[in-house]
């Protein structure tokens, strides 16, 4: 079994996958190229964990899988009242299109522990305020601090973080992995794990990730004798927090654009007075009341790069050598274990922006692979999320495309 390991990206990935190995007793080094951990994507204000559900197809299976894993979690690490609170979220039927979708997904019947459709009076008492919608309710909804939890996920004993060193390259030795930043030697270890989001596809230049970066911002406003009513989380096409015990302030949000920028570090992340827009018409669709209420009161706002796949599936498992098979293709008939898989190396990625809830899963799914035991979700999902999948299907290997590596045990 691997007894060290190499973690790539110090986010909400990174650090739950560097956890997931270090609590089994692994030696991890997570590198980071920024000067704090979660300094990307993962470290907006405030995270919201909850699901979108359509019904009960594969997508909403993952996403509630996700988000009942992540729960647990989160609730294992006994995370102090200012960091996390499960205080549950309204979805909201604030539109034709939304009321038909929540009205399918209460029609499904999932315990009433989980999520239950609440007519527009009794959203009301739950939230707070005046809703003017019949609304899903998931009593065990929350957010949580994410810069917070992941310096709290990297005090393991286990875990050693190097800061502001930026992995050029790497390669595989006899011994295993070696990380360097231009010449200089970072790390060594049995096992690699790529979690470093829209930086990524430069460290694998040969394999198709089909990642994209997304601009998201969030609004932070100050809050009201009126919005301090608000007890849940409420979402419309966008969601608003409770104010934070720790800042007195709403999270508002949150914006997606589609960007075309070469590397994270090239992106701007500059909060923009359009986006600020955006978000408040957002607040207008969940509570006009609200709305008129917190729309002077913006005091700021944070801006992020979700890393997603074209898909929307994140990519996660072991890599396959993209040269070796490229050089020598296998019969798409040929099973899984006939691929030229580079033992060892894996990648957590491309959660978009629902990171806080899949990510947990997904390292718990990765070290469970490393370590020959059960997987935490259905093997049908985990083929889902094979990270080769689009080089699979672009040589027409298709149905390799939907399986995933027999794990490879690592001797130490």
């Amino acid at each position: 079994m691997a007894n060290n390991a190499i973690v790539i990206g110090a986010g909400i990935a990174g650090c739950s996958s560097a956890y997931a190995l270090a609590k089994r007793g692994v030696k991890v080094t997570l590198i980071e190229r920024n000067a704090e951990v979660a300094s990307g994507a993962s470290g907006n204000p405030l995270a919201m964990l909850y699901p979108r559900l359509s019904g009960d197809d594969l997508s909403s299976q993952f996403a509630l899988a996700s988000y009942m894993y992540s729960l647990a979690f989160y609730q294992s690490l006994q995370l102090p009242a200012t960091d996390y609170s499960a205080c549950g979220m309204l979805q909201l039927g604030f539109n034709a299109r939304e009321l038909a979708r929540i009205q399918k997904v209460a029609a499904q019947n999932y315990p009433a522990s989980i999520l239950r459709y609440v007519p527009q009076h009794e959203a009301s008492a739950i939230a707070g305020i005046s809703i003017e919608y019949d609304a899903l309710y998931f009593p065990t909804a929350g957010w949580v601090h994410p810069q917070h939890l992941c310096q709290y996920l990297t005090q393991h004993p286990n875990i050693a973080v190097l800061n502001t060193q930026q992995v050029t390259h790497f390669s595989k030795q006899a011994h295993g992995f070696e990380v360097y930043n231009h010449q200089q030697l970072l790390a060594a270890a049995q096992v690699l794990i790529i979690a470093n989001a829209n930086d990524a596809q430069q460290l694998l230049p040969s394999l198709p990730l089909q990642t994209k970066a997304v601009r998201g911002q969030v609004s932070m406003l100050n809050s009201t004798a009126i919005s301090r009513n608000v007890k849940t989380i409420l979402c419309s096409d966008g969601y608003l927090s409770p104010s934070a015990v720790s800042q007195q302030a709403h999270c508002l949000g949150a914006s997606f654009a589609n960007i075309d920028a070469p590397t994270a570090a090239a992106m701007d992340v500059t909060p923009t007075q359009q986006d600020h827009a955006a978000n408040l018409s957002k607040l207008n669709n969940i509570s006009t009341a609200l709305y008129q209420d917190l729309q002077p009161n913006i005091i700021g706002g944070r801006v992020s790069y979700r890393c997603t796949a074209s898909d929307y599936w994140p990519l996660v498992g072991e890599l396959v050598d993209s040269a070796a098979l490229k050089a020598k293709p296998v019969r798409p008939s040929a099973p899984s274990t006939a691929l030229p898989w580079v033992s060892g190396l894996y990648i957590n990625a491309a959660h978009g922006s629902k990171g806080f809830s899949s990510a947990p899963l997904c390292a718990e799914m990765l070290a469970s692979m490393i370590y020959h035991e059960p997987l935490p979700i259905t093997h049908e999902l985990a083929c889902l999320l094979n990270p080769n999948r689009f080089l699979l299907r672009e040589m027409g290997l298709k149905q390799l495309a939907k399986t995933i590596a027999s794990a490879h045990k690592i001797s130490g």
